[in-house]
């Protein structure tokens, strides 16, 4: 007779039943995260019992990273170290799903490495981006299609508006592992953000592919701008971050709304990988520099104190020094606040990794760093032009030092300009105790890199 999932009455004794313990590790971007989160949920509904650490588990779940070679060189590192706790006798079983085996293949991996227990690709959903010392998930009850325990901090959280892509840039991997683009329904991501909101997030991260082609598939094709209307509704969300924008479909209407909202955050995330005509086109970016440029001077012009993101690949086939140049002047032209500089990588399937006027590594390497210290300058730049002014910042954490000692009247909290895990922070000190998620107003006294030094007023 079973009276509950954990206990049994067997001669009229009652005994309980140990339930299999779990933990993930994560790997990869925010899109991925939010498959770890749904992976939990599967499996505490299963039975398992969610652990933080590793180390002690019965079941270890790695979701691995598949985009670029250096990320599944870390798989293959994270693998081989469960792989030795295995042989250890402190986990049981491993078992490993994601972009690393939908690209390369479960058959061939499962030969390299025979220990591994189980192996999955991406079913529709899969995820990365390591949840180590996380404090347990909340449970977020939401439809079947989007349930998932949330593995960030309580008070932000991704809504994973699509997946997939249906664009054939010639360097990506994505199409191959994720399938083409498949929006999710308004109905299901506006339920998921309300639940999202009453259990106490208050800033939620938009996130895709490609967020601008939101809805182009779905049968009555609403607009992005129509979604984040909606989700400007509810109450308790405090702030809406976009990221992931293709140039392409960024509408006036979008436009418009980042003008006037006062919980879409002026922070665009906008991955133009390059700038040159001859390289965007030899990219199958469908998108020329003036296209570009005009979209950047119509958005700095009507959005207030407009914070622009990007991404930026250097060392693609054909760049030649003076396209290089050209990269270099545009970026310093726009002085983006924030981007990030990424090296050519010539990724099997791709079209790009056939071409044949490939450019040696240490080129790639000069490149990478001149465009990096470029990117760097105008963050600073950013930072600095924030010294004595009072912003507005979201407390994230105390600020922990290396040690694991808790700093009490220090934090760690982010502006509108930065999102979580890849932008600059904004050490707060203070002397009374602030919760995570609260918003204070902060004095900025100095800058420390691309990291700002405050104090709460």
């Amino acid at each position: 007779m079973t009276i509950s999932n954990n206990t049994q009455i067997t001669d009229n004794k009652i005994h309980k039943i140990q339930r299999e313990t779990f933990s993930i590790v994560s790997l990869g971007c925010s899109k991925n995260l939010v498959d770890s989160e749904r992976c939990v949920r599967q499996m505490r509904e299963n039975g398992y019992e969610f652990r933080i650490e590793p180390d002690g588990s019965d079941v270890v779940v790695l979701n691995t990273c598949g985009f670029l070679k250096s990320a599944r060189e870390e798989a293959r590192e994270y693998i081989r170290s469960l792989i030795d706790l295995k042989n250890e006798g402190r986990i049981k079983r491993i078992v490993v799903r994601g972009c690393m085996t939908q690209f390369e293949g479960i058959e061939q991996l499962a030969i390299e490495f025979p220990d591994v227990d189980e192996w999955f690709g991406t079913p529709n959903n899969i995820a990365q981006n390591i949840t180590l010392n996380n404090p347990t998930p909340k449970q977020i009850t939401t439809p079947p299609q989007t349930g998932r325990d949330i593995l960030t901090a309580n008070h932000v959280a991704y809504l994973r508006i699509a997946d997939g892509c249906n664009r054939r840039c010639s360097f990506c991997t994505i199409p191959y592992i994720r399938g083409q683009f498949r929006s999710e329904t308004m109905e299901n991501l506006l339920a998921e953000a309300q639940q999202l909101a009453q259990h106490g997030v208050k800033e939620i991260v938009i996130i895709a592919q490609e967020t601008t082609f939101w809805g182009t598939d779905l049968p009555d094709r609403p607009s992005l701008a129509g979604l984040l209307r909606r989700i400007e509704e509810i109450d308790d969300i405090r702030w809406i971050r976009l990221m992931y924008a293709y140039p392409v479909f960024f509408e006036d209407e979008l436009i418009t709304l980042f003008a006037r909202s006062e919980k879409l955050l002026p922070y665009i995330d906008i991955p133009l990988q390059h700038i040159n005509d001859v390289i965007l086109k030899r990219m199958n970016r469908n998108v020329t520099r003036n296209e570009t440029e005009r979209l950047l001077d119509n958005l700095r012009n009507k959005i207030d104190q407009l914070v622009l993101r990007t991404s930026l690949i250097v060392g693609f086939p054909g760049e030649t020094d003076a396209i290089f140049d050209e990269l270099v002047r545009f970026v310093d032209k726009w002085k983006f606040e924030r981007a990030g500089v990424f090296a050519f990588s010539a990724e099997p399937k791709t079209p790009a990794a056939k071409f044949q006027d490939q450019i040696p590594r240490v080129t790639i390497e000069r490149r990478f760093n001149q465009l990096t210290n470029t990117c760097n300058k105008h963050a600073i730049a950013w930072g600095k032009r924030q010294k004595n002014n009072i912003i507005r910042v979201q407390i994230d954490s105390n600020f922990v030092d290396d040690s694991g000692y808790v700093e009490p009247e220090l934090y760690i909290g982010r502006t509108y300009a930065d999102a979580p895990d890849i932008d600059p922070v904004v050490y707060v000190t203070n002397n009374g105790k602030l919760e995570p998620g609260s918003l204070v107003n902060c004095e900025i006294l100095e800058t420390d890199g691309n990291n700002l030094i405050g104090i709460v007023v």
